[in-house]
């Protein structure tokens, strides 16, 4: 198009945009136009038109200076005179109105060609620290879904929600009167005045439907007209709500934005309300649930919170000096596909490009690190928190802290817990660096044991700061990444680092490794320091520090050759130590002989009890012959008369039940009729804080929440108490539940395995019971594979668990084992992890790390601070030559590499690699958990009958992997077509234990995430990892993924592949033959007469609980198995029949050919 050009402005223009109405808006038009011209009005059809063959798409406007020729000027991102030549005015005032910075906006524009609806998401991606969504296809249902929400809150909210573009962007429109008064001055009225403009005839008919929008008045003519106010946009605002391109939501957060439609209200109060929604939006998806009506209630209806957030001193959102891409020396942002520049990308763990900045963008942020440190003294709540800090134990060694670390490469601090160390130690290295920086760099990684514990600590120390998370403080842990440029302190999971090592074995840019918890022994924090020990000798200029909640230093010491050690005490109170035998006692705790959690007795037992009771003393045993109890005899090993003789002192009742309990069972109704004495009781205990109960795993947990929610006194309509489970596969949201200050009056009871010994500090607890459980790590030589067992503590866990007690005043701990097997019984501490688990994965870590993987196996694992026997080393490096991760010259194999990058047994891990390769990955997901974990199958001792009925339903394939794989998807149809409740009733019918099968479906999303993050599975899905809600594993991952999961032969060949060598062969007897009229009738053979063979040894037999027991003819003569019991003789249990070919294909073994006759 061609006019005159205004000499205002410069000959500048950009292409033409085309409009798309929407279907709605289009009707909406020609409603309009049929009350204006009449009923009978049409359009004209388009061939009464004549096409004039102009390309619209390619002409532009000339009369407009603001719009540019995209592409033909410099874009300096900071060369603020030449700002109208590089943007368009309209896009740059419609994203600064967002209260982005107006450089970032200039940017954002420049990098998304102008693309304004680009650039929001760019700019929202970097100030809220979210990645931006791939443009990939959303399932139909999705948009079913938004759909109903936008119906349904349309039909609460009526005229104020307008659809802007279908199913991308919706604007709602708000009344806030609250947030106005903040900034604005309150309105002025004048009266007598009226509206001039001309009156809506639509309204006046009843039926306008812009309401407040609509540009004709809606005010009727009078005489003495009301109070008008001059700033009608004063209280107005928008909500906008954006799902981009690919955006599954509610899966997947929506972008939700504040905007005023006063040009007086500040931009910035904008944005820091729109930081709140945003937390909303992502704390809903979390939960895969709508957020819009959530958005709107909380501006609604959350005026204190959003009014006190928007009194509180911050400073900006993302650094205004920073640009949204690294630059170059001349100021030029570097686009990720550009060869030049100092910065480059690099592939990081997951699908998520990560940057790799050079030393001169890094001196840049370094220098403007230290302006901001210097300046936080001015922020009161920056000052608050350190007056806090001051007060730990911790930060009274800060001087010697620093002094001992500058002087040496390692450190070892002992620190008791709640003394600080965690938080405060890396920190002193940081602030120290930013004090006295000359030319240096510092990068701070501090390790931590748990997913959990590495976010904690990481928010917690962010929050000392006064900073958001991912400025300089940040954290990574397995599929998440709260990090930036600007980040030097970073905490994460011992395994991030270990993966880290393979790609950077000199950990060239991180100067200070913290690695805490050290005390725990895992196998990875092991490792880890002997990979430390190996490069300090290579970086002379690294520094290392080891942080322990034990005094016990003498072994790391000894490790690192003399290192110095400094001991922080704790801030702790004294805690009462009560054992069993007192606490049954103290509580009145009575277990009868017939009681669900007594053990069983014989006639015999039952006998001696009764006259137990009767007995009039028991304090003379000695006298009458019998020996006294030796003190290192555990309970439930003594007769009945010594157990009564050692709880001589005690009442009979307590003997009694010290005598019935089971050691080997978690006894819940003692620990309800102990959390009843602690609140209820008479007793001189504090009647205030919260109460930690530790217990050995996740299913322990549910059965207790379960149980105290039927209590009178715990059960949430009492509102007193709030049970909270705390376990690491919880999400964030839900373990955040823990650290949330209670209301007056309502207490915490906090069910927790053994994650809250050092890993997570609540500082309110007072109370802590301590069930003596715990599980940890084994070898299962019966599966051949990694297990995780039920195990007594040690007495240093003991010690640890009682220490939580003691945080904010004197405590109480009830331990839940008698004080002879504290004393005599409890090993003093842990076995160290590494000398009980298979070492396949320590093996494989080995050889993925270049520093190490061209060495002896045996002479790296022999330098370990504690090593594991020969036999161990040996015999993993055969398992993984069979299940074919290593060659027979011990090297990486490339499913070796894979299997590797996978923290589960070696099995397991080719397991899910096959599912995800052959496109079962569902199916293999289930198999995979069933192996991990166990079958959830049900055969009550007096119903085996009718269990074994229902289980014969679901028998598939000679197969009791496939027989389970078909009821777990039978009950995950029960739970699609009638809810949990409707799940549980099936499982109940069908003999299947419901806690199993929830367990299952959690199991399955973990080894979901793990395939993700190895880029085996698309890395973009919305995994849930809510408790207690249905598998969707199927529908997230789509068909692509499952197009063979319910292909028998197929699951059998890929069983075959993981549990090689565990091969069974069947033999058949000699064919027998009975007589008949019409002659010999070969006679068909019997399940008994079958004999079963496997390689190591002999003659096996089929345990009875297999679907393949009493199978009397098999097509293939081969099972696999996964498990071997040993009793009076051997029994295969959980096989498959696995055809011929698949066992050739897939034995992992070399393969031999050899002709006969040909």
């Amino acid at each position: 198009m061609e006019s005159e050009s205004d000499p205002r402005y410069p000959q500048l223009k950009v292409e033409m945009k085309t409009l798309t109405l929407s279907e709605q808006s289009t009707k909406m038009i020609l409603e309009t136009l049929k009350n204006l011209h009449g009923a009978e009005f049409t359009h004209k059809d388009q061939s009464s038109y004549k096409d004039k063959g102009k390309k619209l798409d390619r002409q532009y406007w000339t009369d407009r200076g603001n719009l540019v020729i995209q592409g033909g000027i410099d874009y300096s991102s900071h060369d603020a005179t030449r700002a109208t030549q590089e943007m368009t005015q309209f896009a740059l005032e419609k994203l600064t109105k967002y209260g982005f910075h107006p450089n970032h906006c200039r940017e954002a524009l420049r990098i998304t060609s102008g693309d304004m609806g680009s650039a929001y998401e760019l700019l929202m991606s970097k100030y809220f620290n979210f990645d931006l969504f791939e443009p990939t296809k959303v399932e139909p249902s999705l948009f079913e879904e938004r759909t109903q929400e936008l119906e349904s809150i349309r039909s609460i909210y009526e005229h104020i929600v307008d659809e802007k573009i279908p199913n991308q962007l919706w604007i709602i429109h708000l009344d806030l009167p609250y947030l106005a008064d903040l900034y604005l001055e309150k309105p002025k009225h004048r009266q007598g005045q009226e509206d001039k403009r001309e009156k809506c005839r639509f309204f006046f008919r009843g039926r306008c439907r812009f309401e407040r929008n609509c540009k004709w008045s809606h005010v009727p003519t009078r005489i003495g007209f009301d109070h008008i106010p001059v700033d009608e946009n004063r209280d107005r605002f928008s909500l906008e709500i954006r799902f981009p391109l690919g955006c599954k939501y509610p899966l997947e957060p929506a972008i939700a934005s504040l905007t005023a439609h006063s040009k007086e209200f500040p931009t910035s109060a904008a944005l820091r309300v729109t930081q709140l929604l945003m937390e909303e939006s992502q704390k809903s998806a979390s939960q895969e649930q709508p957020c819009v009506f959530v958005l709107i209630e909380f501006l609604r209806t959350n005026q204190e919170q959003i009014v006190a957030e928007l009194k509180r001193p911050c400073g900006p959102l993302y650094d205004p000096v920073l640009s949204l891409l690294p630059q170059d020396k001349n100021g030029e942002t570097d686009e990720p596909e550009g060869d030049e520049g100092d910065h480059m990308y690099s592939e990081g763990t997951g699908s998520k490009k990560q940057l790799i900045h050079t030393d001169s963008h890094i001196d840049r942020i370094d220098m403007k690190l230290v302006e901001e440190f210097k300046m936080k003294p001015q922020s009161r709540q920056y000052t608050d928190m350190l007056n806090f800090r001051r007060e730990l134990p911790a930060y009274q060694r800060m001087r010697d802290i620093i002094e001992i670390v500058r002087a040496n490469q390692v450190t070892i601090i002992s620190g008791e817990t709640g003394c600080g160390k965690s938080t405060q130690v890396p920190q002193f290295l940081l602030d120290d660096w930013l004090l006295n920086r000359v030319n240096d760099h510092v990068e701070i990684i501090c390790t931590q044991p748990r997913k959990i514990s590495a976010i904690g600590v990481a928010e917690r120390v962010a929050s000392e700061r006064a900073e958001r998370l991912g400025d300089t403080v940040g954290y990574q842990v397995r599929l998440e990444n709260r990090t930036s440029a600007k980040t030097r302190l970073m905490f994460c999971t011992t395994g991030i680092l270990l993966r880290r090592l393979e790609g950077d074995p000199k950990l060239s840019s991180i100067s200070h490794v913290v690695v805490d918890e050290v005390h725990e022994r895992s196998s990875e924090s092991d490792f880890l320091l002997l990979v430390l020990k190996d490069l300090l000798r290579i970086r002379t200029d690294l520094k290392v520090l080891l942080m322990s909640a034990t005094l016990n230093s003498e072994l790391f010491l000894e490790y690192f050759r003399g290192a110095p050690v400094i001991e922080i005490p704790g801030r702790t109170f004294p805690v009462d130590q009560i054992f069993l035998e007192d606490a049954v006692h103290m509580s009145k705790y009575i277990l009868e002989e017939y009681s669900a959690s007594a053990k069983r007795l014989g006639k015999m037992q039952s006998r001696e009890l009764e006259m137990a009771m009767d007995a009039d003393d028991m304090t003379n045993l000695p006298m009458k012959g019998i020996m006294h109890p030796h003190p290192r005899t555990p309970d439930e090993h003594l007769p009945i008369k010594q157990l009564f003789y050692r709880y001589r002192d005690y009442c009979p009742e307590t003997a009694k039940t010290m005598f019935l309990i089971d050691s080997e069972r978690i006894d819940n109704d003692l620990i309800e009729h102990i959390l009843n004495f602690i609140v209820e009781g008479d007793h001189d205990y504090p009647r205030t804080g919260s109460i930690l109960v530790f217990l050995p795993g996740l299913g322990e947990i549910i059965s207790l929440q379960e149980q105290l929610q039927g209590n009178p006194i715990f059960s949430p309509r009492n509102e007193r108490f709030v049970i909270v489970p705390l376990h690491s596969t919880l999400t964030n949201e839900e373990q955040a539940l823990v650290f949330k200050k209670m209301p007056k009056g309502v207490r915490k009871v906090v069910l927790s395995t053994n994650i809250a010994e050092t890993s997570i500090t609540i500082d309110d607890c007072v109370f802590v019971i301590d069930c003596g459980k715990m599980k940890e790590k084994g070898f299962d030589t019966n599966k051949n594979m990694e297990s995780l067992e039920c195990v007594w503590e040690s007495r240093a866990n003991a010690m640890q668990r009682k220490g939580r007690a003691g945080r904010v005043m004197p405590g109480v701990c009830f331990h839940l084992f008698s004080k002879q097997r504290y004393e005599f019984v409890l090993s003093a501490q842990p076995v160290p992890e590494i000398c009980r688990i298979p070492l396949e994965q320590l093996i494989l870590r080995i050889k993925m790390l270049p520093a190490l993987s061209n060495k002896d196996l045996l002479h790296v694992i022999k330098g370990l601070i504690e090593p594991p026997a020969d036999d161990n080393m040996t015999s993993a490096i055969e398992r993984l030559r069979n299940v074919g991760a290593l060659d027979d010259f011990s090297n990486l194999t490339p499913l070796g590499k894979h299997l590797a990058s996978l923290p589960v047994d070696v099995r397991v891990g080719k397991l899910i690699l096959f599912g995800a390769m052959f496109s079962a990955l569902d199916s293999a997901l289930t198999i995979a958990a069933c192996l991990s974990f166990k079958s959830p199958f049900n055969a009550p001792l007096s119903r085996r009958e009718d269990a074994a009925r229902k289980k014969a339903q679901f028998i598939t394939g000679c197969s009791d992997h496939l027989t389970t794989l078909k009821a777990y998807k039978s009950w995950q149809n029960a739970f699609s077509k009638f809810g949990s409740r409707g799940a549980q009733n099936f499982a109940n019918e069908n003999f299947l234990s419901n806690k199993t099968l929830m367990t299952l479906a959690d199991i399955k999303t973990q080894f979901l995430e793990l395939l993700m993050d190895i880029g085996f599975v698309p890395g973009n899905l919305r995994v849930s990892r809510r408790k207690f809600t249905q598998d969707r594993i199927l529908e997230i991952t789509g068909r692509e993924l499952n197009v063979h999961g319910d292909n028998q032969k197929l699951l059998s060949a890929i069983l075959c592949a993981a549990l090689y060598p565990n091969i069974v062969k069947v033999f058949t007897p000699d064919k027998q033959y009975s007589a008949s009229i019409s002659g010999a009738i070969p006679t068909p053979t019997k399940a008994e007469e079958l004999v079963f063979r496997t390689k190591t040894d002999g003659p096996v037999l089929l345990h009875p609980s297999s679907v393949n027991h009493e199978v009397s003819y098999y097509p293939s003569p081969y099972l696999v198995f996964q498990e071997k019991v040993k009793t009076s003789r051997v029994f295969i249990r959980d096989c498959t029949m696995v055809p011929i070919l698949p066992l050739v294909l897939f034995s992992a073994g070399p393969l031999k050919v050899e002709l006969h006759c040909g």
